[in-house]
């Protein structure tokens, strides 16, 4: 028999070790280094892609329980407003709105339940941000210079905790006179010297009702006074570059907060000469008559209004508070929607609390108070319909991204693909040529095997 070498796997003219891989899929470096190193960084890209995808899903998945809360916080918002407008008419008793106000504060019980309580993966997604951050929009902390005085010691105690008063009239003509909390800043030091001292400087404050801080901070750029919404602080910009005596910079303070009165707020500011005061224009003390609606020149009338009653509320420091998506740190959430670790996603997530919603003290006990907590009940639903039309943009955006997730995640395995996978079409054509020669080798020693036998078999003959 005549003997015949083993035919190569490998196509004419190529080297090839018989122990080495000979094409990239196999993982050997030396095959092809530069396409092994982009292959493994698409594959890097490949699986981030991948767990952004699950990620962008969460997303949602957070964002549809905290709008699934808000629909049903506003539903109940909407009751309380028809309850509201149900007790201010006129054909009512006492007894009557005794028992609609019953159920508006079942109605406000189950408002704040679920505002504490709805969680996604045990994190509140009602609550906002835990804290607040403060200074600057980096987080740097910048106090008022120290020759700005407070004789309350109001910034050391960090609340309204002086005493302010005024002279309101009764509708039978008596005045009383009623004691607000308050702080007091005293600016009687400023000189042309020291006045830009001030500059980027400040000082917040809140009313008891909510913890929405009300900043003054201190500029001369020229741009005059204005205000800035920074999450949900408010933040006056107060511009001091035509300022030269203690008792103008007070002024343009009280000018530049809505003549005293910020965003319609509780807080008040007045001038004093150099000395600015900062006080709740509701009273510390209980209500003077039996008849708290009857104050014809008070139509904010509220009493008791205290530390001990609104713990939340009634801040005073000398820095300026920054919230929500200001800066680099201040941020309440982040996803991670990307392969890199600067590829993310930052939101704002809703602050649902009865003091900020301002229901927590909402009567409707009187044909008054009922029109008050109508028009209250009327402004919490606009909020309630911004924050969830907010949360629906997020929702949409996180959609956006997952299509693009999905559609990039596809082209980098398409392209990974072209690098580390076997070209089926060259390995099929390689193979079938390989086989072709393989079996005419065969039949070639076939018949070179037949001769010898057709001539012994002749022999034998």
């Amino acid at each position: 028999a005549v003997s015949s070498s083993p035919i190569s796997d490998h196509p004419p003219g190529r080297k090839t070790h018989p122990s080495y891989p000979t094409t990239p899929s196999a993982g050997r470096a030396g095959d092809d280094a530069a396409g092994l190193a982009i292959s493994e960084g698409l594959r890097s890209l490949i699986g981030g892609s991948q767990q952004a995808e699950r990620n962008t899903m969460d997303g949602i998945g957070l964002i549809h329980t905290a709008e699934g809360a808000m629909q049903e916080i506003q539903a109940m918002l909407q009751r309380a407003e028809q309850l509201s407008l149900k007790a201010s008419n006129g054909t009512y008793e006492a007894a009557d709105r005794s028992c609609i106000q019953e159920e508006l504060n079942t109605i406000f019980a189950e408002i704040d339940r679920i505002a504490t309580n709805t969680n996604f993966n045990g994190i509140p997604v009602l609550q906002g941000s835990p804290t607040h951050v403060t200074g600057g929009t980096g987080g740097t902390v910048v106090r008022l210079p120290s020759w700005v005085s407070n004789p309350d010691g109001s910034i050391q105690n960090g609340k309204l905790s002086g005493t302010y008063t005024t002279q309101e009239v009764y509708k039978d003509g008596t005045t009383y006179t009623i004691p607000h909390a308050s702080a007091t800043l005293d600016f009687s030091s400023l000189t042309t010297g020291n006045i830009q001292d001030l500059v980027g400087t400040g000082f917040n404050t809140t009313c008891f009702t909510c913890n929405r801080h009300y900043s003054i901070e201190f500029t001369n750029d020229g741009n005059g006074h204005h205000m800035v919404e920074s999450g949900k602080e408010f933040i006056f910009k107060i511009d001091i570059s035509n300022v030269t005596t203690a008792d103008d910079l007070t002024k343009e303070i009280v000018k530049g907060t809505q003549n005293g009165h910020p965003n319609g707020h509780f807080s008040n500011f007045v001038a004093d000469g150099g000395k600015l005061i900062v006080y709740d224009n509701r009273s510390t003390a209980a209500c003077p008559t039996s008849d708290p609606d009857g104050w014809p020149n008070w139509p904010e009338a509220d009493f008791d209004v205290n530390s001990q009653n609104y713990p939340k509320g009634g801040k005073f420091g000398d820095m300026v508070v920054y919230g929500g998506s200001s800066g680099t740190v201040n941020v309440d959430f982040v996803f991670q929607i990307g392969a890199s670790t600067d590829d993310t996603m930052m939101i704002l997530l809703p602050d649902i609390n009865m003091w900020d919603l301002g229901v927590s003290e909402v009567k409707v006990t009187t044909q008054k108070k009922a029109a008050i907590a109508s028009t209250t009940l009327r402004l919490t639903n606009d909020y309630i319909s911004r924050e969830r039309g907010r949360m629906g943009a997020y929702e949409n955006r996180l959609e956006h991204i997952y299509k693009s997730l999905t559609i990039s995640g596809e082209n980098l395995t398409s392209a990974e693909s072209r690098i580390r996978d076997t070209k089926m079409a060259e390995e099929i054509t390689a193979y079938t040529k390989n086989n072709i020669l393989l079996q005419t080798a065969q039949s070639m020693l076939a018949q070179a095997n037949a001769a010898p036998q057709n001539i012994l078999s002749l022999l034998r003959a």
